[in-house]
């Protein structure tokens, strides 16, 4: 970008040497413990936990796909966080109490404690499958593009010089280093969002009615017809897509896991949920303040147009800065999970003999590998037109059978392993479903599709349900808890209930959508 100036560079460098600082005073003690050093378990408290959701849930992909998007559809994609509400409600009260409680250390743990092994290692795969495959190529290019947009630097270059960045950080400190990082940088993900949306509606004339538009692009909530974001997509988004993301995904409850106890775990959750109603501040208004200024643009270059014309120097910077910082600390959740997965559900079970040091090396070597192969796959995210399109398609396909799987693992006691096994293999196909869509035009959107996908994979975990032996163990066949008879969620005083927040939380969503409906 020609409009980046000394000053910018310059708070640039500042900016990745504190983060650096945290994250090697943060992994500074050595680990002799793989549980400690991959989740830090009973460590977390409340804030870490909320922050770190926060920053291992957006990536560049958020500033710049979701920013893309807004420019090109409106507000409507603001209900990628406005949507979460329920989701969350789902993990706070139905897979936390169960995950602490069994002392979980991954979400194909939890899989083995509610049906059997078999059932464990196929999630295992299919957790580092997709995180290798979708999440990681995905965060790793668009990080590679922003690079490339704001210093010129080589496409292919910059995605490996994030990958190696992240391989050291990683390697070095593990969960501590990821925690820690997170709560700085998620806190300047919060603050640099609220400063951008408030320059863009100051420098528009006509202030925020004028950015809010009018038509399609001023509502949240839009006809089924609609060929980008349909009503229906949201159901999908709601009760699939986000059930998948927050409640089964490593990477995301990492921080979860490894909470001081159940009630540090569920205040981090709704505290993260509470945050997200912020986020369109960062990811959604920039978006539409891009379209008011100048409508002829490519959309994913909209979040870069809108700093490179309204923000000042140096501040310029920070945001960049701040940009760049998000993809490391996304695919250093991301990475952090998929090397916990592979060591406690993989590794360490067909290794049984192997030592706190060898579970150690083996999850930095899941590491190294993980980022070596994402980067070399990171290129095909340029077969889509947007890169918002290429996240939201397939994370949309691969949730449906897991999220069934978990929900129904969780609330139906005829749920078991052998419905489980035929559910979960579901994910194959599902992963080249988003590239068949885009080779044969199906006449639908994309999420409708995974509607439907989602209807007939709910009929069959039923007709499996009924049709197979029941198999597991008795103890472990119904998660479903608030805790006990003396829950943390109705103890104590009001401003330390979780059930009050959880009230106030999903009150504020309501009146986000009342406004903006």
């Amino acid at each position: 970008m020609n409009t980046f100036h000394p000053a910018d560079l310059a708070v640039f460098v500042g900016y990745f040497a504190v983060f650096t600082a945290i994250a090697f005073w943060a992994g500074r003690k050595k680990k002799d413990d793989a549980a400690d050093f991959f989740i830090q378990q009973n460590k977390l408290p409340w804030y870490a936990i909320g922050f770190s959701m926060i920053a291992s849930g957006i990536s560049s992909e958020q500033f710049i796909g979701t920013v893309g998007f807004a420019y090109s559809t409106g507000l409507s994609v603001a209900n990628w966080e406005w949507a979460n509400g329920p989701s969350m409600l789902i993990l706070v009260f139905l897979f936390i109490p169960f995950y602490l409680r069994k002392k979980i250390v991954t979400m194909p743990h939890f899989l083995e404690r509610r049906f059997d092994g078999r059932v464990r290692t196929l999630f295992a795969v299919l957790t580092i499958l997709i995180y290798v495959f979708i999440n990681l190529a995905g965060v790793l290019y668009s990080g590679g593009f922003a690079l490339n947009r704001v210093f010129g630097i080589n496409l292919y270059a910059a995605i490996w010089s994030i990958a190696i960045l992240v391989a050291v950080f990683n390697i070095y400190g593990g969960m501590a280093t990821l925690a820690w990082t997170n709560v700085f940088q998620a806190s300047m993900l919060l603050g640099s969002g609220i400063v951008l949306s408030v320059i863009g509606v100051l420098s528009v004339p006509g202030g925020f009615a004028e950015v809010l538009g009018e038509g399609r692009r001023a509502h949240l909530i839009l006809p089924a017809s609609d060929p980008d974001v349909p009503w229906t997509a949201l159901l999908v988004l709601m009760f699939s897509t986000n059930v998948w993301y927050y409640c089964t995904n490593q990477n995301i409850n990492q921080s979860t896991l490894g909470a001081r106890n159940k009630w540090h775990a569920q205040m981090g959750v709704i505290l993260a949920a509470l945050l997200w109603l912020i986020i369109p501040l960062a990811d959604t208004f920039p978006g539409l303040v891009a379209y008011t200024l100048d409508p002829g643009l490519m959309a994913d270059q909209a979040y870069f147009y809108v700093i490179g014309q309204l923000v000042p120097a140096g501040l310029r910077g920070l945001l960049f800065a701040v940009l760049c910082a998000a993809v490391v600390a996304a695919v250093q959740a991301g990475i952090n999970g998929v090397s916990t997965v592979f060591t406690f559900d993989i590794f360490g079970r067909f290794v049984k003999d192997a030592d706190q040091a060898t579970l150690i090396r083996a999850g930095r070597l899941c590491s190294a590998t993980a980022l070596v192969i994402g980067a070399f796959w990171a290129p095909t995210v340029m077969r889509f037109e947007q890169i918002f399109s290429y996240f939201q398609e397939c994370w949309a396909f691969v949730a449906v059978p897991v999220a069934a799987t978990f929900v129904a693992g969780a609330l139906w006691r005829r749920m078991n392993a052998n419905a489980a096994l035929v559910t979960l293999s579901l994910v194959f196909p599902m992963l080249a479903v988003p590239y068949l869509l885009r080779m044969f035009d199906v006449g639908m959107n994309a999420f409708n599709v995974a509607g439907l996908v989602a209807i007939a994979t709910v009929a069959l975990v039923v007709v499996l349900g009924f049709v197979t032996r029941p198999t597991g163990t008795e103890d472990d066949t119904m998660v479903f808890s608030f805790g006990g008879s003396k829950s943390d969620a109705v103890a104590g005083p009001l401003y330390r209930r979780v059930g009050f927040w959880a009230g106030v939380m999903m009150l504020v969503y309501a009146g986000v959508y009342a406004c903006f409906w």
